[in-house]
């Protein structure tokens, strides 16, 4: 078959049009960074790094949620504190009142005292973090004590996320820790009936409030103790989860970004290419012009 200047000429503009295409390709990755911006530049790659980033918001998701409530356990863990050292601050009083050479003048200032020790107790516990009461189960809008010690929250126990498909308990239940339900002590009842015996300056009433009172200091150590056992686990899964978010984050920038030394050492070939391409085309052009005018 004879070849012709048209079937050359349309075979160089076709060769042309491959260099430009692949100039503007070196172009855009050395201008953005990037290696893969569309899905088609490789589909393989593209498909990888859509994981990787999928892979890295669910791995910032739980660590942002982890630590929301490490700090909400902190808070509780907080409270708890302050309702220990109220029920430590009782049971001192009510070892020093039960002695005999106190009168009802003593007894009653003391008994000022308690209530004020038992409504900072209240006080801390309907603490909120966020707008949301920590110590009410899964009620968050509802403050979980009244002013009487009462308890209005839920027995419910809030799960967090701390791997992909694995939960832990993040919050603590006050109606066990505080109240004493399944067995234990409620202590704020104690609280209340140290109170009433130091304002009755009845010696016997004040020193049955001792065991109660000491009962009720070792259920909120076990309960603190579980609090703290569950923000470790909590603030080991927010380091963990970064970790691994920054690690999928760098997988996906690995299949993506282009290597700055390659792509320029690629924008200066595909540009070179380029115009010799044009240069080939003009050439070519001139050629055949002077064929057909001579």
């Amino acid at each position: 078959m004879r070849v012709t200047d048209s079937m050359r000429y349309d075979q160089a503009v076709r060769d042309t049009g491959r260099a430009r295409e692949a100039a503007e390709n070196a172009i855009s990755r050395a201008s953005s960074g990037l290696r893969v911006a569309r899905a088609k530049d490789d589909p393989g790659a593209a498909g990888l790094i859509a994981l990787d980033r999928a892979r890295a918001d669910r791995l910032d998701a739980i660590a942002t949620s982890a630590g929301r409530a490490s700090d909400e356990l902190t808070s509780a863990d907080g409270a708890l504190a302050t309702v220990s050292n109220a029920v430590a601050r009782a049971r001192e009083i009510a070892v020093q009142l039960s002695n005999g050479t106190y009168g009802a003048s003593e007894r009653a200032g003391a008994a000022t005292e308690v209530q004020g020790l038992l409504a900072t107790a209240v006080s801390a516990l309907n603490t909120r973090v966020g707008g949301r009461y920590v110590m009410a189960g899964d009620l968050d809008s509802t403050a979980p004590f009244d002013a009487a010690g009462n308890y209005l929250g839920d027995t419910a126990v809030r799960q967090v996320e701390i791997a992909p498909g694995v939960l832990q308990a993040a919050s603590v239940r006050a109606d066990v820790a505080v109240k004493g339900a399944g067995g234990g002590v409620d202590v704020l009842q104690a609280l209340t009936d140290l109170a009433s015996a130091l304002t009755a300056n009845d010696p016997v009433q004040i020193r049955a409030a001792l065991d109660p009172l000491g009962q009720g200091t070792d259920q909120l150590s076990r309960a603190r103790a579980e609090a703290g056992t569950a923000m470790a686990t909590l603030d080991a899964a927010v380091s963990a989860s970064k970790a691994g978010r920054d690690d999928a984050t760098a997988d996906a920038s690995h299949l993506g970004d282009a290597d700055v030394v390659a792509a320029a050492t690629d924008l200066s070939r595909t540009q070179a290419a380029l115009d010799a391409s044009l240069s080939a085309v003009a050439q070519g052009f001139k050629l055949s012009l002077v064929d057909k005018l001579g």
